[in-house]
């Protein structure tokens, strides 16, 4: 689950638009969000309405804390958890397939090889009737994806790129490795248009 914290971390970072660590009282929210199964996605689209109705109103605030997010995150979970009622290890009111397979053909939709080959991957999943199970298939899958992309481009080229990118910000070794990871990540999400494999969405 190190990407989970990572990535909300660097998306944090990058919506106050500058380098920032998140403190211990930070991490630990990320920690009952994970223990707690909420989404990556669901973590990101919250911070993002957060940030999104500070810019539109008239007096806006410093958001110096993913403590800020928290309501956010709690609101939209409850109400994905009622789409996807089945996030239980029992089979959902609703079938996982239909979600499967939108999300296999925009994979197969790719102009890049790599990514079409997922495609078949992700409906093999169809078969499964646990929302949990197919989330960490999912998550495999994603990672899989990331380190075939990586493998078949210039990854030392991205990496430098990100390097450049977050600059000479004051972050100790295991947080700039942190953010560079989560960066590399987003670099290579945009460059190949990747969607991210996930039922919640």
């Amino acid at each position: 689950m190190s990407d989970y914290f990572t990535e909300i971390e660097a998306h944090f970072a990058r919506r106050r638009g500058t380098p920032f660590i998140l403190n211990a009282k930070d991490w630990a929210l990320m920690k009952s969000w994970s223990d707690a199964g909420v989404p990556l996605p669901v973590v990101i689209e919250a911070i993002d309405s957060v940030f999104d109705k500070n810019e539109a109103a008239a007096r806006k605030r410093a958001i110096n804390s993913l403590s800020y997010c928290k309501h956010a995150v709690t609101e939209l979970w409850s109400e994905r958890r009622e789409l996807h009622a089945g996030a239980t290890d029992a089979a959902p009111e609703e079938s996982p397939a239909p979600l499967l397979a939108a999300l296999a053909a925009e994979l197969e939709g790719s102009e890049h090889e790599i990514v079409r080959a997922f495609g078949a991957r992700v409906r093999e999943l169809e078969r499964e009737q646990s929302v949990p199970r197919i989330e960490e298939r999912l998550i495999a899958l994603e990672q899989e994806l990331f380190d075939a992309l990586l493998a078949a481009g210039d990854a030392d080229a991205l990496r430098e790129e990100v390097r450049r990118a977050i600059g000479g910000a004051k972050l100790d070794e295991k947080t700039r490795a942190r953010t560079e990871e989560a960066h590399l990540r987003r670099a290579v999400r945009e460059q190949y248009a990747l969607p991210r494999l996930t039922l919640f969405r």
